[in-house]
């Protein structure tokens, strides 16, 4: 894959934190911007963009075996970066920086920029997209499971009707029937959900952006720990799971698009859903923000290098 345009294609959602930014340093956005504006993406724009992404697209029998390898692979891919991280940060003395810095190294931003930049990346191959969305069922039942005890230590602060009971999930179950079932879905419907769903990637950076105005850059730049986060999560995490797939692929062959997608998804930054727990639970706020913004700062060099390997696949 080219190096040039998928540099400029991973520069041009980046950018697109600059107005937040900008907004919130000027002051024309309050101090609770981020949280009113995280409400609208995870509540409004993620779940129609799952759905958009879903209606209207021709469903095979034939996917169903490329599906359960998608989330067999999205399972244990994570657990897999999840416990390399605690290996790696296992000498942290600080506990909850500890938990912040293992939970930004596997959660990956698969909604909010993942399904974009599959799009942007791969125009047209519309299957790659769906693994995406798959991708994102066992993702967010992770995210809600793992991802609270990653940042909490604590069990009990699980609560298992997350796994569902989260907004793209359930967006999610809403589209498969009309998917399944190859329902053509109107265009004066899929319009406006389409409107919406496109609001998902300008709106996470744009909060990014804020984030970002609202830290101090010294805390940003001076922690080593972040970097390492960044190392974790922007290249072992991707270059981890695509070995494993390519050592699978030897043993059970696998759709080139299937190990393909995985790669893709593992090499996104850090998901703004650490800091919400962070946040949440009363976690390292801190760490959590400078190792996700850092994380998706650095994404702008790593995911063009790291696509020029999609050629080898």
């Amino acid at each position: 894959m080219n190096f040039l345009s998928t540099f400029i294609n991973v520069l041009i959602i980046v950018v697109l934190a600059i107005p937040g930014y900008f907004l919130r340093k000027t002051k024309l956005l309050p101090d609770k911007a981020a949280g009113v504006l995280a409400v609208l993406l995870l509540y409004i724009s993620q779940p129609f963009l799952m759905m958009s992404s879903l209606f209207n697209k021709t469903f095979e029998t034939s996917m169903l075996k490329n599906f359960a390898w998608v989330i067999l692979f999205a399972i244990v891919l994570q657990l897999l970066v999840y416990y390399s991280a605690r290996l790696i940060f296992h000498a942290c003395k600080e506990e909850a920086s500890k938990r912040a810095c293992v939970a930004c190294s596997y959660l990956g931003n698969v909604g909010f920029m993942g399904i974009p930049v599959m799009q942007m990346l791969f125009p047209g191959n519309s299957d790659l997209v769906l693994y995406t969305v798959i991708y994102n069922i066992a993702f967010n039942a992770m995210t809600w499971t793992l991802g609270v005890f990653a940042i909490t230590g604590d069990r009990k602060r699980i609560n298992p009707l997350k796994i569902i009971l989260n907004p793209p999930t359930i967006a999610v179950i809403i589209a498969l029937p009309f998917f399944f079932c190859n329902v053509v879905i109107p265009e004066q419907v899929m319009t406006p959900i389409e409107y919406l769903g496109d609001m998902t990637l300008p709106l996470s950076m744009i909060i990014l952006g804020v984030r970002l105005a609202d830290m101090k850059l010294i805390s940003l730049v001076n922690n080593v720990k972040v970097y390492l986060v960044a190392f974790v999560k922007l290249v072992l995490s991707p270059l981890l799971s695509l070995g494993v797939l390519l050592l699978v692929d030897l043993i059970v062959p696998l759709d080139r698009f299937v190990i393909i997608a995985l790669y893709v998804i593992s090499a996104m930054p850090s998901a703004s859903s650490a800091l919400n727990f962070a946040e949440m639970y009363e976690g390292d706020r801190e760490t959590a923000a400078a190792a996700t913004l850092m994380n998706t700062i650095l994404c702008i060099l790593t995911i063009p290098i790291l696509m020029m390997l999609c050629e080898l696949i």
